[in-house]
């Protein structure tokens, strides 16, 4: 549906699946609970082979929307917490080939949902990519850290982990964070081909060897999803709201 925060369509076996929360879709519960339910539906649906993630715009996604940070109550906090678990589970575990069409700005959570992409294209222009979640004082959830652990090489986890900063596209190809860059115009044609190649494996086979590679980060989402998310009862502090409401003052 055109008017879907997250649309879902479907091109002979490929599903393209486009988030559409302008201006940078970033991310909100209603977001994440829908990238979760697609990608499920993505996964039950043996019609589909392979998957593109995209974004809407000049951004993949620019990772949690800080306006509504200020006014999570425990209950949100809580069901957005299981919300990134669970997409990020349905994401990373999903049984079939997924591509990532990296159209431009992926930070945070966005980079997360880049990196939980089995291969990664981004547009060859001057976007960043970035883990900036320290900057704000936001802790991983789960789901995100054991991701950014298992895709990222220890030295550039470490970098955009801990200091938080943002790298344009070219060193985040040098650095191992996307595989490919092409001209912005030919990046969802890319996608298109590389998914179409990645549908030809066996459909089960693939699944399971996907599987196989990630079971130990997979089994470890899966128990945060149970209840063993260390951050339920406690995750974004009043630290973080002071950080987001400085950020958001910043950029006026």
């Amino acid at each position: 549906m055109a008017n879907d925060i997250v649309a879902l369509r479907k091109d002979g076996p490929v599903a393209t699946v486009t988030l559409q929360r302008p201006p940078a879709n970033a991310i909100s519960i209603e977001l994440i609970e829908r990238i979760g339910g697609v990608f499920e539906s993505v996964a039950d649906d043996p019609s589909i082979r392979a998957a593109i993630l995209t974004g809407q715009g000049t951004s993949f996604c620019a990772g949690l929307d800080l306006k509504i940070v200020p006014f999570l109550g425990a209950a949100e906090q809580k069901r957005l917490l299981n919300a990134l678990n669970r997409a990020l589970y349905a994401l990373y575990g999903c049984p079939v080939p997924v591509v990532g069409a990296v159209n431009g700005h992926a930070i945070a959570g966005g980079l997360v949902l880049a990196l939980a992409c089995d291969w990664r294209i981004g547009a060859d222009w001057a976007f960043l990519v970035g883990l900036t979640e320290v900057l704000v004082g936001i802790p991983y959830p789960v789901a995100a850290i054991e991701v950014a652990r298992q895709e990222l090489g220890p030295r550039v986890a470490r970098e955009l982990i801990l200091f938080g900063g943002n790298i344009p596209a070219r060193s985040a190809l040098e650095r191992g964070v996307l595989d490919e860059l092409v001209p912005s115009e030919q990046v969802m044609e890319r996608a298109m081909v590389k998914a179409l190649e990645a549908a030809r494996l066996p459909r089960i086979g693939f699944g399971t060897v996907k599987r196989q590679l990630r079971a130990a980060t997979l089994a470890i989402i899966d128990s945060a999803i149970a209840g063993n998310e260390p951050l339920l009862d406690r995750w974004l502090s009043e630290e973080t709201i002071a950080a987001a409401t400085s950020v958001l003052q910043r950029g006026k």
